[in-house]
């Protein structure tokens, strides 16, 4: 089972000499350095050091095999000049770059399986969940008034609180009780729209939304009652439950909870108050009254005494204000700091005019609809400055408005000037239009005679605060009136005041049109979009009037600008409470010398103390604590606590000290910088008391604990503390003195290097001959098998099928291509015949051995000296021709030419006399004795030629030395003679003899290469006497087939040797797909686009897709595994286990302990390697052939997921829905005690269903169940499994005793890849592996699987204790509803589906959710993949891809392959390496935090010796695609001349080759 984790000392690990893109964070075994933490995943390149690393002898793990690192090359002088030189860049810009590690690289698609790459570089809050649910747990018991910050997550106390409310009102409602139905009101329209989002994103039930202008006309009885029968919970204004209620639509004991938002509104005669005084006072049950929450920043709304302001609401909403004891509880971190500034700018003139006021004031002054544009005219100058007053009045009278001014005129007049003189007035406005036409508005400029000093110090603030820095910066602009903001955006926009940098927007609310510059309305919707690019960065300042005050989602800001005052304490703490980012800054503007503006700033503050006061006031039990308790008083009052004793120190952990012991682990566990992490604590009510359970950050190793049940919520809380404690100390993560050992150690084996490289080889055995040809002696019975082929017009001559006789019955190998030039091919058929040939006591086996023996020595010059006995297969003529089918026949003996066979054996050679017909000779094979290369079919007799005679031009000279030196006359007799000189010259040839034409064969023998040219394959017209030559007893049609016969028997004894080793392993697989799964055709095989490297031509179909398959099924059917064998572990440890097995290491050990690498395929066809083994070779070429070959340490581990692939496949063929052979090849190549599997079906065996999933469901999770089975068509068994799959880690274990979703999470990842592996192997038989690869991370990618998440609603119905949880999936939903909204406007039907490629990352949780679903079901289903996986992923996942091309762009955009592309394709460069360093931080030397420990890694693009872009963090995998990306964004735009200026480049004028092998190798290690 899994391993216990151990604590080791840190070993930090000392990056490569040579830094060329390296993965210098991988550690040392019993590493525990964050650079540890990285992605162990069994294919992730191992380049670092390979040193071994020392094991206890006592330890019990598998000794595994490391290859040593072969000698390295030379490297070339240019790659380690530019190592040197990026050497010394780094020392030179140490300081600046150690700067950068505070901007740690975020990686958007990390995920819980990045954990043992890497803990994430990303802001940890530290959660106020505590607060945050206790306050839930409050407002659950009585009506509250929520007092809370901005953004401190009073909208997910009201989610949470709905969401119990909803889940009891079911439980009524199933006791037939009356159906009750929950508001959220809020008090303006925007809000509804808004709050209505994020519920809607939070809550999986009915909910609806309502504001004035929706229900005006269609307000009726019969509709309300529809509504409130149709959903669970309403959002509106206030108004419209008012009216509802005035109506008696529904009744105030009808509604279960009455939630307000802003309940600072609730006084005088607000709808907020008239709907309590009318209405809630009049339930006279107080248990049929609603239950009440109000939120609010501040109880006060007015210039009252805050303590009044406050006692009068709490009276009026009839609830008790709550609040936190600690305001900066709240905020997201406690290291956050917010400093606040007064700007004072000089005291403006009291009057102000600008001429071109003045003559329209005296032009159209007269006229009503002009009075508010003079009134704001009127002081605009003084406010604004002259050029602002004047702009005003160009943005006032735009073209398009002219005539709607003309209209307004024409309406407002009164009747009878109306009828005297209209065109007297409608002259005036567009003689006032052309007016401000033919004004000269001079270009502004900052100086006092344009623009106001007010104006002039806001532009300073803003460049001081944007000039120089990222464009991260957030920045909102406080204006009371939206013509201020209006003409503010505008000057900002102009190029002479421009700011680089800012991005200014409008952000205003939705009043009257025709005050507005432009006259247009500003709807909900413009509102919305103008916070969606405020959130995305397209703007990053905006000018707000109240409406961003309260109530609207704004993005945490960076800067905050009161441009005007407030007018509110509320105002006040609102717009501050925007200011949330680390270090931000609240601004107010103030007039100097401005006694009513300082006294408004000192009231600000008076007030606020003033309410501090008052919440210091209220009783203890009225203020939040966070569960931080007075523990002392509590601990006397609680006898027989729990005492731990540490036994070789002596140290002591009791309640009290379990709560500082376990603060001071926490503190040391990886975090950013300025991050401090918190232990959550959730204490509950539970029958005797209480009970608390303590939740630890995601980067704790151990996530939480549940304490005893004590009579008091402090005890409660130390108990926790104190159970969690023993689990630190058990597992050594605390050490003999209760301290937090220095760097933590994972579970054992999480940091060892199992990753192996595909560069490291090493030299091993290789079986040529498959065991079938060991088996010799006597033969009594043999087995045919007939070569016939599919086109053997393609041979260019008559042919006749080959029978090969073999004592063991020889598999049907499936047909494979022979090429025989000019485009001319065809298949080999290799088809067993049924039944057997009896040779035992008959003359048939000798007629065999010398028709074998004579084909051997006539065709390939190889004379062997053997018996039958020696032979370890038989060649035979056949009667049939290929069209026969060889398969139906029923004796094998008959097909055999005997006679043929018989004549061979008895002749040696044909023999023939001068005057015998011209007939005898045509087709006749004849072979040259002297010369094994030269083979000839006659064509017929040429009695117009003489041996005499020379040679014609055009034929091919014979090879034989003779011919070069000693021949006098290059005649037909001297070409006919290939002997040496000096025999020759003892040989008298007849110069009368006849002379014949004849075809001369070429040697060639690999068939299987298409790339063969064309020449070679050609036979060359030659002219011959045959007095020196011999006419071989074997038939043409058989010799021209037999000259197929070295490929084909290579092939099948490829195809032998892989069912050998199958055979071997006991896995019965498909012999073409056994076959496939061991050959390797060259020896980078792994990488695409770019040449191969000693490629083998002809080998077949190479293992890479099955191994892409294998891969796949061995992660499914290992996480299956241990998922049912390991309960009790967290998914980070079943990473680890994981990891063990399927890692390369592992296979690569197990598969030398069988050697499997013997039987690996990586030879191509050798001419000299086909022939049979152990005969004595009595004439013809010797060349022994080599049994050895070199082999990539990772190629062997691919084979053994190629294997899995084969027998998934295999299986398959017969059901598709049998995985026996692929889970028993598991098995064997895990070889771990964690999958013992031997068939599918044992999954299910082995799974022990846990209490939690069979316990009785209630009627929350019956409902969520049903619900998700009319949605999804699947219905659970265990309801309580399915709710598991939607609980995020957040949400507090005791709720509903029901673990979080992340285990299923784990298991179900695994089966969404194996889908989609499944879908895309099956369907795309043509994609090479790497095309596979691409396109299933697009399928699986976090960003698809948000979307899918969200389209089918899962976001609803997930439990999560965490705001900024909520407000992530908030804003991708909003964002997901209008990428989706307008890929329906583009497409002609339905919607476009890669519409989500362009959308933001999602937050993790909702990708998480889909795969803990799948989990779920498969679980549910009795683990049965044809029943869950595959109608989840058919319905639901395949729909999206059913054009795989929309995704190329998508598939293909990793940063480091486009910069491949770029610097190959576009500017032709070979000078290029992306490089890492790790260097020493020197400002954390000495850090004890895990994961930094004084290191910083430095990435960097080098282009021909200078540095183009760079990057500074903690990761070399994702620093690489940092500065990649960075230096993308350089490159893109360049030109190819710009390109070679700025950096040197001549690589394009030089040879396209590179100069050095190891050049090329350095840019693919890139990818």
């Amino acid at each position: 089972m899994g391993s216990a984790p151990v604590w080791l000392p840190s070993q930090p690990e000392l990056g490569s000499g040579d830094g060329d893109l390296m993965l210098i964070d991988a550690p040392a075994v019993g590493d525990s350095t964050d650079r540890g933490l990285r992605n162990l995943d069994h294919d992730s390149v191992d380049s670092s050091s390979d040193d071994g690393n020392p094991e206890d002898e006592d330890d019990p793990a598998k000794k595994w095999v490391i290859n040593d690192t072969p000698r390295p090359r030379k490297i070339a002088e240019r790659r380690r000049a530019d190592n040197a030189a990026f050497d010394l860049w780094i020392e030179r810009n140490h300081h600046e770059l150690s700067k950068g590690r505070r901007k740690l690289i975020v990686d958007e698609d990390k995920s819980v399986r990045a954990l043992v790459r890497d803990f994430e570089n990303k802001r940890i809050i530290a959660s106020p969940r505590d607060y945050q649910l206790e306050l839930f747990e409050w407002a659950k018991t009585q009506n509250t008034i929520a007092v809370l910050d901005t953004g401190s997550g009073k909208t997910l106390i009201a989610a949470l609180l709905l969401r119990w409310t909803i889940q009891n009102e079911l439980e009524d409602r199933s006791k037939g009780l009356p159906k009750r139905t929950a508001f959220f009101l809020v008090d303006k329209v925007a809000l509804v729209f808004q709050q209505h989002a994020v519920l809607a994103c939070n809550l999986d039930y009915p909910i609806e939304k309502f504001c004035g202008e929706m229900v005006d006309e269609i307000s009726s009885k019969e509709f309300w009652d529809k509504t409130f029968a149709d959903n669970m919970a309403i959002v509106c204004t206030a108004e419209i439950l008012y009216t509802c209620l005035h109506h008696s639509y529904i009744r105030m004991d009808q509604i279960n909870i009455l939630v307000f938002d802003e309940a600072h509104h609730t006084k005088k005669n607000h709808p907020y108050a008239r709907i309590i005084k009318d209405f809630y006072i009049e339930v006279g049950d107080e248990e049929r009254r609603p239950r009440i929450l109000g939120m609010t920043a501040s109880p006060v709304d007015a210039k009252i005494d805050p303590r009044i302001a406050a006692e009068q609401l709490e009276a009026l909403l009839h609830s008790q204000i709550t609040t936190v004891a600690d305001p900066t509880a709240l905020q997201h971190s406690p290291g956050r700091t917010m400093s606040e500034m007064i700007i004072e700018y000089d005291v403006r003139p009291a009057v102000w005019e600008t001429e071109l006021n003045k003559a329209l004031r005296v032009l159209v002054g007269e006229y009503e609809i002009f009075r508010k544009p003079f009134a704001f005219t009127a002081t605009a100058a003084a406010e604004l400055g002259p050029w602002c007053a004047d702009r005003y009045w160009q943005l006032f009278f735009r073209g398009g408005d002219v005539a709607h001014l003309e209209m307004r005129m024409e309406r407002e007049l009164p009747g009878s000037a109306f009828s005297r003189d209209i065109g007297e007035h409608v002259n005036k406005v567009r003689e006032a239009h052309k007016l401000v036409e033919q004004h000269n508005l001079v270009q502004p400029s900052l100086n006092k005679c344009q623009l106001s000093s007010k104006v002039i110090q806001l532009m300073g603030i803003l460049r001081d605060q944007f000039h120089g820095v990222d464009n991260s910066r957030l920045c909102i602009v406080f204006v009371k009136q939206r013509n201020v903001a209006s003409l503010l955006v505008d000057l900002l926009q102009q190029p002479e005041t421009r700011i680089p940098g800012l991005k200014p927007g409008l952000l205003v609310g939705s009043g009257n049109a025709e005050n507005s510059l432009g006259g247009q309305k500003v709807g909900f919707r413009d509102q919305v979009l103008t916070i969606i690019k405020f959130r995305k960065g397209q703007l990053n300042c905006i000018f707000a009037t109240s409406v961003a005050e309260e109530g609207l989602d704004i993005p945490d800001c960076n800067v905050v600008i009161r441009y005007d005052l407030n007018d509110t304490l509320i105002q006040h703490i609102q717009s501050r409470g925007r200011a949330r980012q680390e270090g931000s800054v609240y601004i107010h503007m103030v007039e100097r010398d401005n006694a009513k503006h300082h006294r408004k700033l000192m009231q600000n503050k008076l007030s606020e103390e003033a309410l501090r006061k008052f919440c210091e006031a209220l009783p203890e039990d009225r203020k939040l604590t966070g569960n931080n308790f007075n523990m002392d008083y509590f601990l006397r009052k609680e006898k027989g606590q729990k005492q731990y004793t540490v036994p070789e120190t002596g140290a002591k952990l009791n309640f009290k000290q379990s709560l500082i012991c376990l603060a001071s682990f926490v503190a040391s566990l990886p975090r950013p910088p300025d991050v401090n992490l918190t232990a959550d604590y959730v204490v509950l009510p539970v029958p005797g008391g209480f009970q608390c359970e303590v939740m630890l950050p995601a980067s704790s190793p151990i996530k939480g604990a549940i304490g005893k049940v004590y009579g008091s919520k402090a005890v409660a809380k130390c108990s926790a503390a104190y159970e969690m404690c023993i689990q630190l100390i058990k597992n050594n993560y605390l050490d003999q003195h209760l301290r937090p050992v220095f760097t933590k150690q994972l579970p054992s084996m999480c940091n060892a290097r199992l990753a192996i490289s595909s560069k490291k080889r090493a030299e091993y055995d290789m079986r040529i001959k498959p065991e079938i040809w060991s088996n010799l002696g006597e033969p009594t019975e043999l087995h045919v098998l007939a070569l016939t082929l599919g086109n053997p017009e393609a041979l260019g001559r008559s042919s006749s099928p080959l029978l090969l006789l073999t004592r063991q019955r020889i598999p049907r190998v499936v047909s494979f291509p022979l090429f025989f030039g000019a485009g001319r091919s065809s298949t080999v058929n290799c088809i067993p015949i049924p039944g057997s040939v009896k040779v035992d006591g008959n003359s048939l086996v000798l007629d065999l051995t010398a028709f074998t023996l004579t084909v051997f020595k006539d065709i390939f010059s190889k004379e062997y000296e053997a018996t039958a006995a020696q032979l370890p297969y038989f060649l035979a003529p056949t009667r049939c021709g290929h069209e026969f089918d060889f398969g139906s026949a029923t004796d094998p003996y008959h097909i055999i030419d005997s006679d043929a066979l018989r004549y061979v054996r008895e002749n040696e050679r044909i023999a023939w006399e001068p005057n015998a017909l011209d007939d005898f000779f045509e087709g006749r094979f004849v072979c040259d004795p002297y010369d094994g290369a030269r083979k000839f079919f006659l064509r017929g007799r040429r009695h117009d030629l003489k041996p005499t005679d020379p040679v014609p031009e055009g034929i091919v000279a014979p090879g034989h030395r003779a011919w070069r030196t000693s021949c006098k006359t290059h005649d037909i007799l001297n070409y006919s003679l290939s002997m040496w000189s000096k025999s020759r010259n003892h040989m008298a040839l007849r110069e009368d003899q006849s002379v014949f034409e004849a075809e001369l064969l070429p040697i060639r023998r690999n068939l299987l290469d298409d790339s063969i040219d064309d020449q070679d394959l050609e036979p060359k017209q030659c002219f011959l006497a045959l007095e020196p030559l011999r006419i071989s007893p074997l038939p043409a049609d058989v010799v021209a087939m037999i000259y197929n016969f070295p490929p084909i028997i290579h092939r099948i004894d490829a195809n032998l040797v892989a069912l050998d080793a199958c055979r071997m392993l006991g896995l019965d697989i498909r012999p073409d797909l056994a076959l496939e799964a061991f050959t390797k055709d060259s020896d980078n095989i792994d990488e695409h686009d770019v040449e191969q490297v000693n490629f083998q031509r002809g080998m077949g179909n190479n293992y890479e897709r099955l191994e892409f398959l294998g891969d796949c099924f061995l992660k499914m059917a290992t996480t299956i595994a241990i998922f049912i064998l390991i309960p009790d572990k967290d998914e980070f440890e079943y990473h680890v286990e994981r990891m063990v097995l399927i890692c390369n290491f592992n296979l690569f050990n197990n598969a030398l302990e069988v050697k499997l690498e013997e039987y690996i395929r990586s030879m191509a066809f050798n001419r000299r390697s086909w022939y049979p083994e152990g005969l004595i070779l009595k004439r013809g070429k010797r060349k022994d052939t080599t049994k050895k070959h070199v082999l990539a340490d990772k190629s062997i581990a691919d084979v053994c997921e190629a294997l899995i692939g084969a027998a998934y496949l295999t299986a398959q063929e017969q059901d598709k829905n049998n995985f026996d052979l692929a889970v028993r090849a598991v098995t064997i190549m895990v070889k771990n005690e964690l999958h013992p599997m031997t068939s599918y079906s044992d999954y299910a065996a082995s799974y022990t269903q846990p209490a939690w999933q069979t316990s009785s469901s209630n009627s929350v999770q019956l409902d969520m169940a049903e619900r998700f089975s009319q949605r999804l068509g699947y219905s659970f068994r265990y309801p309580r499994l399915l709710r598991s799959a939607f609980q995020h880690p957040t949400y507090p274990y005791l709720y509903e005793k029901l673990p979080s979703y992340q285990r299923l999470e784990f298991l179900g990842d695994a089966l969404l890849d194996m889908a989609c592996v499944e879908f895309l192997f099956h369907n795309l038989p043509g994609a090479d592996p790497q095309w596979l690869t691409e396109h299933k991370m697009a399928m699986v990618s976090n960003q698809f699987l948000g979307c899918l998440a969200v389209y089918l609603g899962f976001h609803k119905s997930l439990a999560y204790c965490s705001a900024a949880i909520q407000r992530q999936i908030t804003d991708y939903v909003a964002e997901f509803e209008e990428a989706l909204q307008q890929a329906s406007k583009d497409a002609a039907g339905g919607f476009a589906r890669d519409f989500w490629t362009s959308l933001s990352h999602p937050p993790k949780c909702l990708p998480d959710v889909v795969e803990s679903y799948v989990g779920a079901v498969f679980v549910d289903s009795g683990f049965s993949y044809a029943a869950a996986v595959r109608p989840f992923f058919d319905a639901h996942i395949r729909p999206w891809f059913a054009d795989m091309r929309l995704y190329d762009s998508f598939a293909n955009k990793h940063p480091v392959t486009f910069l491949t592309r770029l610097m190959q394709t576009k500017f032709g460069c070979r000078e290029w390496r992306v490089l890492v360093r790790e260097v020493a931080d020197p400002e954390e030397e000495a850090s004890a935090v895990l994961g930094s420990a004084g290191q910083i890694v430095v990435c960097a693009l080098r282009v021909h010796g200078q540095t183009v872009a760079h990057s500074v963090g903690t990761s070399g995998r994702y620093g690489k695609i940092s500065a990649t990306k960075r230096a993308l964004a350089l490159l893109e735009g360049m030109e190819v001349g710009e390109f070679r200026r700025s950096y040197g480049c001549v690589c394009a004028i030089e040879s396209g080759v590179f100069a050095h092998g190891e050049e090329e190798e350095e840019h693919r290690s890139a990818i």
